[in-house]
């Protein structure tokens, strides 16, 4: 398992040097900006969906600590079946969508390096 870790990383690092040789780093910034705040209009709204959904269900079943929007996913096993399918799609999507701003911030990083060292 580690070394398929090591090789993934290695592979991420020569597509990363590729892109950087290839355009232009300015152009690699824009490219994460517009992946970081594309993933985040398209994220902040389903967790907030997410959010509201997974309050009314745990208020209907009467479990609902407080603070229990601190730590949400502990609570996902007091849901029932049918209140599953209804807020887990947005829990997994808003994850998806935060998944896709850190790839936008590490694309923008990997921008200003090759703007950094063109210079």
């Amino acid at each position: 398992m580690q070394e398929t870790l090591w090789v993934f990383g290695l592979l991420l690092v020569a597509v990363a040097y590729a892109a950087v040789s290839s355009v232009a780093g300015d152009q690699i910034v824009f490219v994460g900006l517009d992946v970081m705040l594309s993933a985040a209009a398209f994220g902040i709204p389903l967790e907030a969906i997410y959010f509201l959904l997974l309050a009314l269900a745990l208020h209907a079943n009467r479990h609902a600590p407080k603070g229990w929007y601190w730590r949400s996913f502990e609570h996902h096993d007091g849901l029932s079946t049918r209140q599953r399918i209804y807020v887990l799609p947005f829990f997994y999507t808003g994850a998806l969508a935060f998944l896709g701003i850190v790839i936008g911030i590490s694309i923008s990083i990997l921008g200003f390096i090759a703007l950094t060292f063109r210079s």
